[in-house]
């Protein structure tokens, strides 16, 4: 009995949530598509929508291996960029949306003073459109992007960033993701993984989440200390 109490006291606890931006806060991940294939066509380089989404959203590339894989100019990289974000902007303005239930489940986490970061494979610019066009910036304690880290995920050096910046052992994180190779990322960085597939990332495999959930709207705090129980 002694060894089971002693197994449960040191089991970890939550000390920290970690939100992926796109597909998560906001429903945008379609519109960065469009708005790479759109610029993608302007420096003549023809995608298809659904490849970019089996490629990039669902799969291990990053948009730039993606667009050189298309017979991309990689001299044209940072003019696709200057092309792309104003697109971005004015979708998002546009069309953007929150994700059902997450500025609840970011209040309920600020109330209870949890500490709450971002960690994107986007980068810093394209956090500040989204985050501008919500007025999300509150709710977080750190902004982790690619522009901080040497590789994108599947790899979990953002994650782990996001905890160091936190000041939180990384077993005491959980992750809330939409991708599959979000949740890769956060099961390689020793993290909980609460998983919310989106029409854009149902059809991945979510099998190394902790918890799959159909929205966040069924989620609050209580559902992420659970995460440590079982």
């Amino acid at each position: 009995m002694r060894s089971v109490e002693c197994g449960v006291r040191n089991r970890p606890e939550l000390g920290a949530v970690v939100f992926d931006m796109d597909g998560v806060l906001a429903d945008t991940e379609p519109l960065h598509g469009e708005c790479f294939i759109r610029a993608f066509e302007q420096l003549g380089v023809h995608a298809d929508l659904e490849h970019y989404r089996q490629a990039v959203t669902l799969g291990g590339s990053t948009v730039r291996d993606y667009y050189l894989s298309l017979g991309g100019d990689p001299c044209d990289w940072d003019a696709l960029k200057a092309i792309k974000d104003p697109m971005l902007e004015e979708l998002v303005a546009e069309k953007g949306v929150l994700m059902p239930g997450v500025v609840d489940l970011l209040r309920a986490l600020k109330s209870e003073g949890i500490p709450v970061a971002v960690a994107t494979s986007a980068r810093r610019k394209t956090m500040s459109i989204i985050l501008n066009r919500f007025g999300l910036w509150d709710f977080f304690d750190a902004f982790i992007t690619k522009d901080n880290v040497e590789h994108e995920k599947p790899d979990p050096a953002v994650f782990l960033l996001a905890a160091r910046k936190l000041g939180v052992d990384p077993a005491r994180c959980v992750v809330v993701e939409d991708s599959p190779r979000g949740v890769a990322a956060a099961e390689r960085a020793g993290m909980k993984c609460l998983a919310c597939p989106n029409p854009s990332t149902a059809d991945g495999d979510f099998s190394g989440a902790t918890l799959v959930v159909a929205s966040l709207e069924d989620v609050d705090v209580q559902t992420l200390r659970g995460l440590f129980t079982s």
